[in-house]
């Protein structure tokens, strides 16, 4: 069995215990975020793996031809709704109607805090938020190109058919911000008495940055190693450099968030917000490695 169908498998089954864990009623309820956040996991990786798997297994070539996948369009059709929801997202913090209505969602759910933003509140005219400025435009561009990018790079990969890579990739930068927050925990401000962003992400430290992104880059190369074709230092160069520009994808959507004054862009997501909140880490990481991809080939 392929080593990226064995990690699908392995991952699912992890997702799946932990969920099943935390849904027993003690746990739930002295953990109901985290329960939440297990749930939503579990939603998301089913609909990635489920899109993954029946878009590989799928081969209609014969023996003696390169295999063929006619349902690749299954993982293109993901990455596509992804990118509506998300400008959704971008379009709701626009007009002044849309983004009350998710205030209050928000508020409801005791999810919205006072966030402070960096330049105008509901209180100001309708006519303030439908104009764009610089940091709408950059931070809408980035979302388009990385989804342009994950189409891009499931196209190379399937052309080279090296499935493995696309795990590696989502799952690097994923694992900075895990490792980020708890190593941010552990650490707190113990080196360095300011954050790293404190104007946009209060909670951000640089201890955090500096040793969660050092240890994501270790796991994800451990995991490059077995599921690429990439040697150790490309895995490493190349997980360091997710980790690190995961960091500032990161801090750019906290940025675009302050200043709408919204602590998350969406409750879709039980536990984690919108899908903006989700696939922050990979804005700036994704289309760079995209292209150190293209060009490696």
């Amino acid at each position: 069995m392929a080593t990226d169908t064995l990690f699908v498998i392995g991952l699912m089954m992890v997702v799946s215990l932990t969920w099943a864990m935390l849904a027993l009623p003690r746990l739930r309820k002295r953990l109901p975020k985290i329960y939440l956040i297990a749930r939503s996991w579990w939603l998301m990786l089913a609909a990635l793996c489920a899109c993954y798997v029946i878009a590989k297994i799928t081969d209609n070539s014969q023996p003696s031809q390169p295999p063929t996948h006619p349902y690749q369009w299954m993982l293109i059709a993901f990455f596509v709704l992804i990118g509506l929801r998300g400008s959704y997202e971008i379009k709701r913090l626009w007009c002044l109607r849309n983004k009350a209505v998710l205030i209050h969602k928000l508020q409801a759910r005791g999810l919205q805090a006072n966030t402070q933003p960096f330049s105008k509140t509901l209180s100001h005219s309708a006519q303030a938020y439908t104009r764009l400025n610089l940091l709408d435009l950059f931070f809408s561009f980035a979302f388009i190109t990385l989804i342009i990018s994950l189409i891009a790079l499931q196209q190379l990969i399937w052309q080279r058919e090296q499935y493995g890579v696309l795990f590696f990739v989502l799952f690097a930068s994923q694992f900075n911000d895990i490792a980020q927050y708890l190593c941010g925990r552990l650490l707190g401000h113990k080196l360095f008495e300011r954050g790293l962003a404190p104007t946009i992400s209060p909670n951000k430290s640089i201890e955090g940055a500096i040793f969660g992104s050092m240890l994501a880059a270790l796991l994800a190369t451990l995991l490059g190693i077995w599921l690429t074709p990439f040697s150790w230092w490309i895995c490493l160069f190349a997980a360091y450099g997710l980790a690190v520009s995961g960091i500032a994808g990161d801090l750019l959507e906290s940025a675009f968030k302050r200043q709408h004054g919204v602590k998350d862009t969406g409750t879709m997501l039980a536990g984690h917000g919108g899908v903006l909140d989700r696939v922050d880490s990979l804005l700036i990481g994704v289309p760079l490695f995209t292209l150190f991809y293209w060009l490696l080939g």
